[in-house]
């Protein structure tokens, strides 16, 4: 953009330029990691950013393909050589004598042994697939537990929050009823413990609640506790890392 100046036009700078692109990313960003994160989409995060389950699919790549190889046939080996020679001038055309050799030998194993192998790289491939599934299912069964148990939380300190509003007007109209000669003070001293007790329980929960964020982010390797949607879900049967 130019600045429309009579007489002159004015070029904004390099400086000016990548402050405003700087300024636009970090308010996408802002925004983006501001945006609720909802269930579905924290457990394809959590399965594509663990890295033991990385570790464990190139293995099982790895067996497969090693399946693969071990039931063939080894590469054939070619051979080139050349005999009798003339010492002087070493022409292949001074002596008939002269010639080259070629030869192609194979291997073959004894019988049975390569799809043995094949076989055995199979089974381990399979066995290291049922491990794969099986801590893909832990990881998102930790993962469902710390939300619902946060979007349980939250629930319950809203609830306990409304109560504590309810015991502290009790507080107050026992306070009026004791002024006015028609209440005693151990009632004024029980709504106040009521309501203590009450400010407590929400303290324990709200406790409880950074809890489970912080195992979230924990679970989905986050420098900071993310913000969840606040909606029950449905709960599918956990996604395989393959689905993510």
């Amino acid at each position: 953009m130019y600045a429309n100046i009579p007489g002159r036009f004015i070029q904004p700078t390099w400086g000016s330029i990548r402050l405003s692109v700087g300024v636009l990313l970090l308010l996408s960003a802002t925004s983006a990691w501001a945006a609720s994160l909802s269930l579905r989409d924290a457990e394809a995060i959590a399965l594509r950013q663990n890295p033991g389950l990385g570790a464990l699919t190139q293995k099982i790549a790895e067996l497969r393909h090693k399946a693969v190889a071990v039931a063939q046939l080894p590469d054939p080996h070619l051979a080139l050589g050349a005999a009798n020679l003339p010492l002087n001038s070493f022409s292949m055309n001074q002596q008939q004598m002269s010639m080259l050799s070629v030869g192609l030998s194979q291997t073959f194993p004894s019988f049975g042994k390569l799809g043995l192998e094949g076989q055995q790289a199979g089974i381990e491939a399979q066995a290291a697939a049922d491990t794969l599934r099986g801590q893909s299912a832990e990881l998102v069964l930790l993962l469902r537990r710390a939300w619902l148990q946060a979007l349980y939380t939250e629930d319950a300190v809203a609830t306990v929050q409304h109560q504590e509003q309810l015991e502290a007007e009790s507080v107050q109209a026992a306070l009026a009823l004791y002024r006015s000669a028609q209440g005693s003070q151990v009632d004024v001293l029980r709504a106040q413990l009521a309501r203590d007790n009450l400010a407590n329980d929400i303290s324990k929960l709200q406790a409880e609640r950074a809890s489970d964020l912080a195992q979230i982010a924990q679970i989905l390797n986050l420098p900071e506790p993310p913000s969840i949607e606040h909606q029950w879900p449905n709960l599918p049967p956990p996604p395989t890392l393959a689905q993510a």
